[in-house]
């Protein structure tokens, strides 16, 4: 029976192996709405599911918080908080509390040690009651320690528990300045400046007339020097104004002037001057009665009584001294000027411009004999007050925040000329490098 049973299966098995039965097509429309309906509960579930398990997180973590904030509220407080009632530190062991008073002195205590970093801040007075322990108005309670030998610092109001017994800590805000200790930096406002130069003075003509342009060929501009005091006060930033007092000579030789000394025993006249000698600055009157001048070759440019055809100076043997007389004019200059700082650092750049008052207080003309000067005169119809403009740039080397050294060249046009028997066609100018040191308060 076994082994038929066997054979059924085997034959079953290998004519059944290879087939298939489709199932009709009305099946499937059957079968596929029910597959709809039962994957719906399945996704229904899985969103109960996360939104359990967000609710839970979320409920562990406001309870975690909540708790760490009770145990910080516990142990300290704000100090400097503004609050509408008074604050009321946790209850202590044992029947006694502290009431914090304003006063102007402390009760004597060992367990009360009040520390204070300004002499004028008000005490406040611990005292004993029975009532709980209150706080009035902490945010004006400065530095107050309540603590046997220990001192901390911070914004808090703290309850500490040790072995030894209660002790409380009270401490003010800690300041972000203090007014006591700030002390405003010092502005360098005012400079006094000593300076000086050598100046080239020269003139250029604006007008046509010939006159001017024969005296203009014979005369040369000689190295002059300017030199003085400075103060300077800074007005912001960028600007300040300077003004002081400066003393200048300028100078220039007049060619083809031939000049002799001892004349003095030819003349008996004791009236004005024996000659006189045309320049584009003015005229020279010679007061050395002793000198006699003759103009080298021809010309208008010495008038006087004793021409060639009246005196000789060669068979008179007069001794030849030189060909050049020299002018000499000395000034006192009261400046104002206003600079500008274009650059402000250890090496600072300036521009510099204004009007310069030039007061006439030394007027001279002289020969050379043997290196030495020889008195003539003086020149005439001279202008006792100029007014001249500069314009210039400084540089400034710092060597420390108050002193520093200074190179200015400057510009200097003479609005109106110094004289001169041809009006205002003259224009004098001079140009000077200035350097010196100036000390800033």
């Amino acid at each position: 029976m076994d082994e038929k049973g066997a054979n059924i299966d085997l034959v079953f098995r290998n004519g059944l192996k290879d087939f298939e039965v489709l199932p009709p097509p009305g099946v499937w429309d059957s079968i596929h709405p029910a597959l709809k309906i039962k994957s719906r509960p399945v996704i229904l579930l899985r969103v109960a599911a996360v939104i359990t398990v967000l609710l839970t997180v979320s409920f562990f973590t406001y309870r975690s918080s909540r708790e760490m904030s009770t145990e910080a509220s516990n142990s300290v407080m704000a100090f400097n908080e503004e609050a509408s009632s008074p604050v009321i530190s946790p209850q202590i062991d044992g029947p006694q509390n502290l009431t914090i008073l304003k006063h102007n002195q402390v009760k004597n205590s060992s367990d009360v040690l009040i520390e204070s970093s300004n002499t004028d801040n008000i005490i406040n007075e611990i005292e004993k009651t029975s009532s709980p322990e209150e706080v009035i108005y902490p945010q004006e309670t400065k530095s107050l320690l309540l603590t046997n030998s220990q001192s901390v610092q911070g914004p808090f109001l703290a309850s500490l528990k040790t072995s030894q017994g209660n002790s409380f800590k009270i401490k003010e805000h800690d300041l972000q300045y203090f007014p006591e200790n700030i002390t405003a930096k010092h502005e360098n406002r005012w400079s006094i400046a000593a300076m000086a130069s050598p100046t080239y003075y020269s003139r250029f003509n604006s007008g046509s007339d010939e006159l001017s342009k024969q005296l203009m060929a014979s005369e040369q501009p000689l190295i002059s020097y300017s030199g003085g005091v400075a103060f300077s006060y800074k007005i912001s930033k960028r600007f300040s104004i300077q003004s002081g007092l400066y003393y200048s000579s300028l100078g220039q030789k007049v060619d083809g002037v031939n000049s002799f000394s001892g004349f003095q025993k030819y003349v008996n006249s004791k009236g004005g001057p024996n000659f006189e000698v045309s320049t584009t600055n003015g005229t020279i009157y010679t007061n050395n009665p002793d000198v006699f001048l003759v103009a080298n070759g021809t010309g208008e440019k010495v008038l006087t009584a004793f021409t060639n055809d009246v005196f000789d100076p060669n068979k008179a043997n007069l001794q030849y001294i030189n060909n050049t007389l020299i002018q000499n004019f000395s000034y006192l200059e009261f400046p104002v000027v206003l600079r500008y700082k274009v650059i402000d650092k250890m090496i600072g750049i300036n521009l510099i411009g204004g009007l310069s008052y030039n007061l006439l207080v030394n007027n001279s003309v002289y020969t050379t004999i043997d290196g030495n000067k020889y008195p003539v005169g003086d020149t005439k119809i001279l202008n006792p007050l100029t007014l001249s403009s500069s314009l210039g740039m400084g540089m400034e080397y710092n060597f420390s925040e108050k002193l520093s050294l200074n190179l200015e060249p400057t510009f200097r046009y003479y609005l109106n000329p110094f004289g001169g028997t041809t009006g205002s066609n003259i224009h004098p100018y001079s140009f000077g490098i200035f350097s010196g040191v100036s000390y800033k308060f």
